[in-house]
Parts: C-alpha cells; structure tokens; sequence
C-alpha cells in the first residue's frame, strides 16, 4: 500500500523552500536596513561640523558647544574631546589646563575647567552665553607637560555661533532678557535726552526773559532819565527870561 505524501502548507508569510520555510520579505527588510545605516553613516560628517578638530601637538582636539544649537541666555558649556596621537582618551587634562571663553573681540574669562563624569577624555566648562553672535574658546596650559596654546572661534566651518531665541520660537518671538534690557536701557537714555533737551530749551527760555526785562528796564530807565532832563531844561528857560526891559524903570 502506497502513501502520498501531502506538502505542509507554510504558515501566512512564510514561503517553502528545499531547507524549509524561508520568510517572505526578508532581503527587501535587509536591503532598507542597509540603506539606513548607509544614510545614518553619510549624515555623520554634517554632524561633526558643529565641532571643530585640530592637532595640537601630539594631542587631537575637538571643541564644540555642549548644546547644539546653542541659544542665547540658555545653559550651555563647552564641549571638548582629547586624544591622544593613538587615538586614546586623555584623563586628568583638567589638572593643568585652563580654558577662557571670549566673545567676539571682547576680554577673555576663565572657566572652571572639568571632567565629564564616566565620558574618558571628555571635559566640560558651564557657561550661559547673554549674546548671540560668535564666541572663542582659549586653551591654555599644559598636558602631560605639554604646552598647549590654542583659540578656536564659532563660525562657518568650526562649530555654531550662539543664535538668538527668536530664531527658534513659534508662534511668537520673544526678545532675550539681554535684548529686552538693551532696549529698556536705550528707551531710558533717549528719555534722559530728551529732559535734558528740555531742561536746557527751558533755561534758554529763562536767559531770553531775563534779557528781556534787562533791555526793558534800561529802556524805561533811560526814557524817565529824557523826561527829568527835558523838564529841568523846560525850568531853567523860564527863570532865565528877562521880566522887562532893562532901564526902563518907573517913571
């Protein structure tokens, strides 16, 4: 007696094969996940550009904020990544290291200099930028007993400037206390301004009347001095004309 064999069907999904059951879809879910980790891997560069690499010495650098983008009047701080020419983490930089932040031109001013906890080779330095624009990191020092001179400075092709809130705010833009103070602070110097404009127009005023009643007075005065002389004159012709004829006397 002969028994024919029945082909198990494959569950929904899966479709047979000669080593079983093979799941349907699976190289087109590979071949995505490739993709995305090809773009994850090609948007990397872009990531980095918001941090700066330099050599110094025989240490790598790399220098950025800490928050990115880093906005004005938000916490923020550096962020700085040491190795060595091995591509090892450097510890204990923050010993004799010193750092400054600076912006724009302005005067530098030191940062407390730390490491971050469990991150090796990675220090960090608190900061709350009060001003958008560009901002300088000045490394100082040494490491390891290496002299370390070095300014990185925000801007294209470096790490991000500072930006204003408003530029990310929605729906409404509200000015940054620093902005809102510069503006209270010029508001208030435009209204000193102008009392004192008018403190001086109302002296002015003053000076004009003054002269005024000085010119007034002296042109009083010196009519009242022409009425007293005409009058003396007008006395001394009276009793200067003769009363008769002189020699002719009663007769």
């Amino acid at each position: 007696m002969s028994v024919t064999r029945q082909p198990i069907a494959a569950p929904h999904g899966m479709a047979a094969g000669r080593a079983g059951w093979r799941p349907r879809g699976v190289w087109r879910r590979l071949g995505l996940a490739v993709a995305l980790a090809a773009a994850l891997l090609g948007a990397l560069p872009g990531l980095a550009l918001a941090h700066e690499r330099r050599q110094i010495g025989p240490y790598t650098f790399v220098v950025g904020f800490l928050n990115e983008p880093a906005i004005q009047g938000q916490p923020n701080g550096l962020d700085l990544t040491i190795t060595d020419a091995q591509g090892n983490p450097v510890e204990g930089a923050e010993k004799t290291l010193k750092v400054a932040i600076a912006y724009g031109e302005g005067t530098p001013r030191e940062l407390p200099l730390r490491a971050r906890f469990g991150l090796k080779g990675k220090y960090t330095a608190d900061v709350i930028p009060t001003r958008a624009g560009s901002y300088s990191f000045i490394f100082s020092g040494s490491i390891n007993g290496q002299p370390i001179s070095a300014r990185f400075e925000s801007g294209p092709g470096r790490f991000n400037d500072v930006v204003s809130p408003a530029e990310l705010e929605f729906p409404e833009a509200v000015p940054a206390p620093a902005d809102l103070a510069g503006q209270v602070a010029a508001a208030r110097a435009a209204a000193e301004s102008a009392r004192q404009q008018a403190l001086l127009l109302g002296l002015g005023g003053i000076a004009l009347g003054l002269v005024g009643v000085i010119v007034g007075g002296a042109a009083l005065l010196t009519r009242s001095r022409g009425g007293v002389i005409a009058a003396d004159l007008g006395g001394a012709g009276l009793a200067a004309e003769p009363t008769g004829e002189p020699g002719h006397g009663a007769q």
